[in-house]
């Protein structure tokens, strides 16, 4: 038992390789000990080894069966090996052997909403509120304000209310806010609405630990590493099997709906929201030139830019993709373009932009889990968005052929038109199936999962406009 424990405190530490030794230790002694095998699984997942933690977390579970935990990370391996169906079947399974579980019941509701199941993520939220109330109710509330119709948002925040102050954690508080602001918006009333966003995002602000001014020389650093210099010295001949694509720009101005757009063209995959350049790359290069990025980027060695070559591509089969063309729609790349261009002259780099009002609101009544000041402030996002402007305008002279904007805007009005010229951009043809991406069951993660299920429409152009007073009167005080 003392070497269990030891194995799980090494594992919270992140010493894995540490971990992994004493939880096989442990399985010399009893090779069914199921605590050992769901750590072994655990390990497994944060290497990315997921054929093998899929090994192990199936194990876990058949010696852990009344434990949900292994249950819900056999299912995380099936959908990191692309094998939904099967992650289905697990957690269909965990429902039916823990019905008033309000947790099960959220996972489940959120692997439907993931995949495009609404009305089926919706029915499981119900039947999870008639669950004994705990902190993940006031979660399936919040999900549930978005998705039933006006009719029942009463009942909602009937409900809501009744949980007022059960749950101290400033998180509970936080999405409590969202949801009463998101429901009275739809019955209606706004004024109750924006005074409710205002509540949730001053107090997620109040737990961020910077501020975007922070950001400034970090970004002024940027601008001067990636200068005229830079950009004039000849790069490396690099011969890919593929074509590299960044969507960049702000948060919430269509990165997920163009995503869902250009993946339903047969020569266009995508790695989603991939950190591999800032989490992987980034690293590599600080170690190798003990500088910090951006400055690293200007002391690379031709076996260095090899080397993050293949980190790249490790990511891209990592995710299974294997068509020509490969996405990554992390809008925050647009720091990472003078490394990208570095390490892939072919990338290309697709700037999306929206009209700062409308994308302003959209950021600040969506509730983001990180807890950064532009998510939360007005004033801070249009910072932030002023920070991001001049970034892209910085770069756009030195890569006139690599850089191609476009307007949300543009995008939802003239999409067919629009959708056509982008994929000239990417050499690749158009195909009509493209304007049939809200058909897709494909998983989708970030905020927009439920609006890309539904064909385009223009009510979100002007949805700001509701609150246009408030929003003015908020950045005037600045």
């Amino acid at each position: 038992m003392l070497l269990l424990d030891r194995a799980t405190e090494l594992l919270l530490e992140n010493r894995l390789r540490e971990a992994e030794f004493m939880f096989k230790q442990v399985l010399k002694q009893n090779p069914k000990n199921g605590k050992a095998l769901f750590g072994l699984g655990r390990i497994c997942m944060r290497l990315e080894q997921y054929d093998n933690a899929i090994y192990y977390l199936k194990r876990a579970c058949e010696h852990l069966p009344k434990m949900l935990d292994p249950l819900y990370a056999l299912a995380d391996a099936f959908i990191a090996v692309g094998s939904p169906v099967d992650a289905k079947t697990v957690l269909e399974y965990a429902l039916s052997v823990a019905k008033h579980n309000a947790q099960i019941h959220y996972h489940l509701g959120q692997f439907y909403l993931d995949h495009g199941f609404i009305d089926n993520a919706t029915q499981v939220f119900e039947k999870g509120l008639e669950c004994p109330p705990s902190g993940v109710s006031v979660f399936m509330i919040f999900e549930l304000m978005q998705l039933q119709p006006p009719a029942e948002i009463p009942a909602l925040i009937q409900r809501l209310e009744s949980l007022d102050g059960k749950y101290e954690h400033p998180k509970f508080q936080i999405i409590s806010y969202h949801a009463l602001a998101t429901g009275y918006q739809a019955l209606g009333e706004n004024e109750k609405a924006f005074e409710f966003y205002e509540k949730a995002n001053a107090l997620q602000l109040e737990q961020c630990e910077f501020r975007t001014v922070d950001m400034l020389p970090f970004f002024n650093r940027l601008l001067s590493t990636f200068d005229r210099t830079f950009f004039e010295k000849p790069t490396d001949k690099v011969q890919s099997t593929f074509t590299p694509v960044f969507i960049v720009g702000l948060p919430r101005t269509g990165s997920t709906l163009l995503e869902q757009i250009l993946t339903q063209h047969s020569q266009v995959g995508s790695i989603g929201e991939s950190i591999v350049v800032s989490d992987k790359i980034v690293p590599y290069l600080e170690m190798r030139t003990e500088r910090k990025f951006p400055e690293c980027s200007l002391d690379v060695s031709t076996s260095m830019l090899d080397y993050c070559r293949n980190v790249y591509v490790d990511e891209i089969k990592k995710n299974r993709v294997q068509e020509e063309v490969v996405l990554n729609k992390l809008p925050a790349n647009f720091q990472n373009i003078g490394l990208i261009y570095k390490i892939f002259p072919q990338a290309r780099f697709i700037h999306l932009t929206r009209d700062f009002m409308a994308n302003a609101w959209s950021v600040y009544s969506n509730h983001f889990a990180e807890d950064e000041p532009y998510f939360c402030s007005l004033t801070e996002y249009q910072q932030y968005a002023s920070i991001e402007e001049q970034v892209m305008s910085h770069f756009k002279p030195f890569m006139k052929r690599n850089i191609y904007s476009i307007s949300y805007e543009k995008l939802i009005e003239e999409p067919e038109r629009n959708i056509q010229k982008l994929l000239n951009f990417l050499f690749l043809k158009y195909e009509p199936e493209c304007m049939e991406f809200y058909k897709s069951r494909g998983k989708v993660e970030t905020l927009s999962k439920v609006q890309v299920r539904q064909p385009l429409h223009t009510r979100s152009l002007s949805r700001w406009k509701t609150f246009e007073k408030q929003i003015e009167s908020v950045l005037s005080e600045k």
